[in-house]
């Protein structure tokens, strides 16, 4: 897992910014990580600290300086002093190590894709259509419209399946089975310009939460217990909403920010009401949850492009990090050319 993500963050910008131009150098970065060991960890800070220090090796290999959004020795991991630690987290903390890593924001990069794809007149575009299944021998798509309307779209050369929380039961219909048993998972999390300065943070190991602090002011915040409202092994999960009734979501707000508050007190100052809360399907092989130590949910190196017959590809991207990595690998399978 640690190697796949490596070889996507390595070539992350370089990628994104082929494909997107200059503005993507635009879209807001995170302050580095800390990874902040919870006293309830699955794995003790001992033992974490000698697996960062390898990962930070392999990471020196596969980075070079400036290759990751700029940063000089991306592999640098180093343990907190607990006076240093005490400064920024609480009394649930047991140990704190600083990393290179960033995190960027997704909704602006959406934006971008959006626009690029609008933009480029080779692309043909149809809204406000589902994808109902796929016949890979003719290479034709069955669809159906907002207004009820079905119809067939195709010839076309290739199908490539992006779909998210469809893919599954479209990957069933040609009967691509997926490498493992799976889940789908509902997480909610809130955005705020709170204008509380907090520490970007990943708490560690097993249901805790994350923090992200945006070199714009913007924050992302979640914690997993009341952030995971909706759990399905179906073919395809249920039709959570995205945007949970005011009631739910100063609920979900404010469960959130108790909890983060534990570990990052300064989640204490953030209102309720300054936060936006919204959700999305998160897919994964595995099908215990993140509190069990042999969850295949820790695993995300059985992921990537997926091939059936010469003209069907389908793609889990896995994790956002290597999402460019298995969309230019999908482009090279489909064209033969690197």
């Amino acid at each position: 897992t640690a190697e796949l993500q490596m070889r996507g963050a390595a070539v992350f910008e370089r990628y994104m910014r082929h494909w997107l131009g200059a503005e993507f150098d635009e879209i807001p970065r995170s302050t580095p990580f800390n990874y902040v060991v919870h006293q309830q960890t699955m794995i003790s800070p001992d033992r974490l600290q000698a697996t960062y220090g390898a990962i930070g090796s392999q990471v020196e290999r596969h980075c070079a300086d400036g290759a990751y959004f700029g940063v000089d020795m991306p592999g640098r991991v180093e343990r907190l002093s607990d006076e240093e630690a005490r400064a920024e987290y609480g009394e649930a903390v047991d140990a704190v190590f600083s990393t290179q890593e960033l995190a960027i924001d997704p909704d602006p990069v959406a934006d971008l894709i959006v626009k690029k794809v609008v933009d480029t007149e080779a692309i043909t575009i149809r809204r406000d259509t589902m994808v109902t299944g796929v016949d890979t021998t003719l290479r034709y798509l069955d669809t159906v419209s907002v207004d009820g309307s079905t119809s067939r779209l195709g010839p076309y050369d290739h199908v490539v399946n992006c779909a998210w929380e469809g893919r599954p039961a479209l990957d069933a219909g040609v009967g691509l089975a997926q490498r493992a048993p799976w889940s789908f998972r509902m997480k909610y999390f809130l955005k705020t310009m709170s204008g509380v300065s907090l520490p970007s943070s990943t708490i560690v190991l097993g249901p805790f939460g994350d923090v992200v602090q945006y070199a714009n002011g913007e924050q992302y915040l979640t914690w997993y217990p009341s952030s995971r409202l909706g759990w399905s092994t179906d073919l395809t999960p249920p039709p959570w909403p995205t945007r949970p009734c005011a009631l739910e979501a100063d609920r979900i707000a404010r469960q959130i920010l108790a909890n983060l508050a534990e570990v990052v007190p300064a989640a204490a100052d953030v209102s309720p009401e300054t936060v936006e809360v919204r959700g999305g399907v998160i897919f994964a092989l595995g099908q215990t949850d993140i509190d069990d130590p042999t969850s295949q949910l820790h695993q995300r190196s059985n992921v990537g492009v997926s091939t059936f017959g010469v003209r069907y590809l389908s793609i889990d991207t896995g994790k956002y990090t290597t999402a460019p990595l298995f969309a230019h690998e999908a482009a090279e399978r489909l064209t033969g050319q690197p």
